[in-house]
């Protein structure tokens, strides 16, 4: 049993009925039972204790080197993981950079083909003017011909009405 559990079987710290710890036994007159009793049990644990032996003292160092040489092994694995991560992270930083330079790469290309096609557009449109001014000056053209066509099937008329007019008759 262990002395945690002894002073806790120990009838002279049980805690008492409300009655008696309100009767002027106060937490002072306790602790100090308590502080007697393990001082008395710690006294007695020491007398009892029998000189460690030299096998104790050969199994404690196995137990310390193996500690250590764990301990070394848990290193060794953490030196290991951080190498590990860091060449992750360098091959990260390298496909980020790569990536960044891609998208740099297609944002010009973007740009380049978004001005040719402004450029394309420009000119079509240029173009797109220039043929309605041409369609603008052949109506024109056509409409001076169907006037001057006019005329002269008026000034023919009228010449030859007279030739005509003299034949039917």
């Amino acid at each position: 049993m262990s002395e945690l559990q002894r002073l806790l079987n120990d009838p002279r710290f049980r805690p008492a009925d409300k009655t008696q710890r309100d009767s002027g036994a106060g937490p002072e007159t306790n602790l100090g039972n308590v502080l007697r009793v393990v001082s008395s049990l710690h006294a007695r644990a020491e007398l009892q204790k029998p000189p460690a032996s030299p096998q104790d003292w050969d199994a404690l160092i196995l137990r310390v080197q193996a500690a250590a040489r764990q301990a070394r092994e848990i290193e060794a694995q953490a030196r290991e993981r951080e190498a590990r991560i860091e060449q992750v992270l360098d091959q990260v930083r390298e496909e980020i950079q790569a990536s960044n330079e891609r998208a740099r790469t297609a944002e010009m290309q973007a740009r380049e083909a978004q001005v040719r096609a402004e450029a394309q557009v420009l000119a079509a449109e240029e173009r797109a003017r220039a043929a309605e001014a041409r369609v603008r000056a052949a109506e024109d053209r056509a409409r001076q011909a169907e006037e001057w066509l006019e005329r002269v099937q008026q000034a023919i008329l009228s010449e030859f009405s007279d030739l005509t007019d003299q034949e039917a008759a």
